[in-house]
């Protein structure tokens, strides 16, 4: 499969790193010639200096492109290319990142790309950021969550501490078995275990349910949906769409913005109905005690800076408020974050690469996630015996269940995979490489 990737920023970077990984073909376009020749001398990708608004590259480019993913800063940029991509590379699918928020609207989005042929999706790390942080904000006491492709299923972090505040071992196994549940693993410290029976205290808990279940699982858990005052510190893009997410939700909000920004902080307060705006630094310690930092449910920090959003996170902790949120793309900040009291990292550019590879898988991988500290990974892939027989045969993969049905079947049961059904596979990062190329030969 050959994929011809334009932007060499974060986003692109990373795309074209994990899918060189995958066994790809990846070509990464960019007008950044210092940029380029240092992505070439890291990963396994060829690099192309040219400009992307001449159709005469297009026009004379010699190899067979797939997918054209563009994924620049520049929307116009984006969607010029891929309509360049369709026409004169004739490329299976074309992917275009979008930022202006008006164009993703769920009024405008449909019309973007049904009245354009050149454009099979559009992607925006904005709104994916936005709207997994939204779904958080509903699961007290998780520090991690992540939808799966197949229909009502969900990955979902939890501190075992609070399940043993309640509970006894033999109460949390009947539990689990009982409401089919599967235990997938446990972090201590920086030690990975996979042994059910090592559960104790202060562990990081990583499990698969079933969505249905999940209100059930909280309360096992001994929490409540108690987030009614939220303070959001950033009003860029993420910090606008989460608003709007909030306020159009059933249960009623105490919703706050803090923004450095003055005419960004004007244009919020006119298309925001029900939510406080605040104009300031947040650095600022003097005003605290305006936003109420202390006495908020939630704390949710989405600047575009890594270290703001850390240092604030903790800062909101450490002064009282119940639940810190934080955006981070810097993989090093977000391998601590937890232990500095962070309850929940999301990771823009992990979270944008797993969609765009969904959107152009063409065989049995739908999905991936990074669990357990970014050691390992949880693959969601179509049944084929030929993949299930291979898997089987290659240790260092392991099976941890299969979705059937309405049903989730443990790999310790006598259950046999069928046509449809859907492999849940775990491997770790430095070994990723090797279920993937079982996954893209077939």
């Amino acid at each position: 499969m050959n994929i011809l990737i334009l932007g060499s920023g974060v986003v692109g970077a990373n795309l074209a790193k994990k899918l060189s990984e995958q066994g790809k073909n990846v070509f990464l376009l960019d007008d950044d010639a210092n940029e380029l020749k240092n992505l070439s001398e890291r990963y396994d990708i060829k690099t192309i200096f040219d400009d992307a608004l001449n159709p005469s590259f297009y026009k004379n480019f010699n190899t067979r492109i797939d997918y054209f993913i563009a994924v620049t800063r520049s929307d116009e940029k984006n969607l010029i290319t891929s309509k360049f991509a369709k026409e004169f590379l004739n490329v299976e699918k074309s992917i275009a990142r979008i930022r202006n928020q008006n164009l993703i609207s769920d009024e405008n989005k449909p019309l973007l790309i049904e009245k354009n042929s050149y454009l099979d999706h559009i992607i925006s790390p904005e709104w994916e950021v936005s709207n997994n942080i939204f779904e958080k904000i509903h699961l007290p006491g998780a520090f991690f969550s992540e939808s799966l492709v197949t229909q009502d299923y969900l990955l979902i972090g939890m501190q075992s501490s609070d399940l043993f505040k309640n509970h006894t071992y033999d109460e949390i196994k009947i539990f689990f078995k009982t409401n089919n549940l599967c235990y997938l693993g446990h972090s201590k410290q920086d030690e990975v275990i996979f042994d059910f029976k090592a559960i104790s205290i202060s562990d990081q808990l990583y499990l698969l349910i079933k969505k249905k279940y999940l209100n059930k699982l909280i309360k096992f858990f001994g929490f409540k949906d108690y987030v009614l005052d939220v303070l959001i510190i950033g009003g860029g893009n993420i910090g606008e769409n989460l608003s709007k997410l909030i306020e159009n939700d059933e249960q009623e909000i105490n919703l706050k913005i803090l923004e450095l920004n003055k005419d960004r902080c004007d244009f919020l307060a006119g298309i925001l109905k029900n939510t406080s705006i605040f104009h300031g630094d947040a650095l600022d310690q003097t005003l605290y005690d305006e936003i109420k930092l202390n006495t908020s449910d939630l704390v949710i920090t989405v600047t575009d800076n890594d270290q703001i959003n850390t240092i604030l996170s903790i800062i909101a902790k450490k002064r009282g408020s119940k639940s810190v949120f934080s955006v981070v793309n810097n993989e090093s900040y977000s391998s601590f974050a937890n232990d500095l009291g962070i309850d929940v990292i999301v990771n823009p550019r992990e979270l944008t690469t797993s969609r765009i590879i969904e959107k152009i898988s063409e065989g049995s991988l739908l999905s991936y996630h990074s669990i357990l500290k970014d050691n390992y990974l949880i693959y969601e892939v179509k049944y084929t015996s030929k993949i299930f027989e291979d898997v089987k045969k290659v240790k260092i993969i392991n099976h941890i269940c299969t979705l059937t049905n309405d049903t989730l079947e443990l790999n310790n049961s006598d259950y046999i995979p069928l046509k449809n059904d859907i492999l849940i596979l775990c491997v770790s990062q430095k070994d990723s490489h090797i279920l993937e190329k079982i996954i893209n030969d077939y």
